[in-house]
């Protein structure tokens, strides 16, 4: 049945849609990036030996009507080859870097930690460590900007993923339909209204 409740969305590399609380979701085919907030409260309705609860789920659920925003990114100022996918909640953002062979890039966090992912490519972090795709790092707040690059007899260009506290919170590039609505538990016969602050997409 769930192909009669949930949006079948086909997702182009590059693009991204933000998806806020309470909305179910489940993952067909392919590779992503996931990033979202600190949770321990995931609710489960089948397909899993885990504990289900139902009746919970369908109080939970916001039952808003229509597809996400698809999000293309947006180029960082300070960099056009440093994509942003920034969405309207402050706990977190995605930075995707692309460098060229024979090209280097450096990105500052602005003293806020920060963790990447290499996704694509091959190069040097900081002229000195080799990164190749798989590999993950931790960048401490307090540490210098990061630098990378790419020999230039490389194939293809290094793409660096990298997660950190949301510094473009009032330029999102993704917005919350509103309004919505959703039943509450404890009164079948009412249906309460609730707003969600409107988010402009900005490229």
């Amino acid at each position: 049945m769930s192909p009669f409740f949930l949006n079948y969305l086909l997702m182009a590399p590059g693009e991204s849609f933000f998806m806020a609380a309470n909305e179910p979701h489940a993952y067909v085919a392919g590779e992503i990036i996931e990033c979202m907030a600190c949770s321990d409260n995931v609710v489960r309705a089948g397909l899993t030996p885990k504990f289900k609860d139902v009746d919970t789920l369908v109080h939970m659920l916001t039952y808003s009507q229509g597809g996400p925003s698809i999000d293309a990114g947006a180029p960082l100022d300070e960099d056009a080859r440093i994509l942003r996918y920034t969405p309207p909640v402050p706990e977190f953002e995605i930075l995707m870097l692309s460098c060229d062979p024979g090209d280097s890039i450096s990105l500052n966090v602005r003293g806020e930690p920060a963790i990447f992912v290499i996704v694509e490519g091959t190069g040097y972090l900081d002229d000195e460590g080799f990164c190749r795709p798989g590999r993950c790092y931790y960048h401490p707040a307090e540490a210098p900007p990061i630098h990378f690059t790419v020999p230039h007899d490389k194939r293809g260009p290094l793409k660096v993923a990298v997660a950190h506290r949301n510094l473009h919170l009032d330029i999102p590039t993704t917005y919350k339909r509103t309004p919505f609505v959703s039943p509450r538990p404890g009164n079948k016969d009412k249906i309460e209204c609730i707003t969600i602050p409107d988010y402009d997409y900005e490229m």
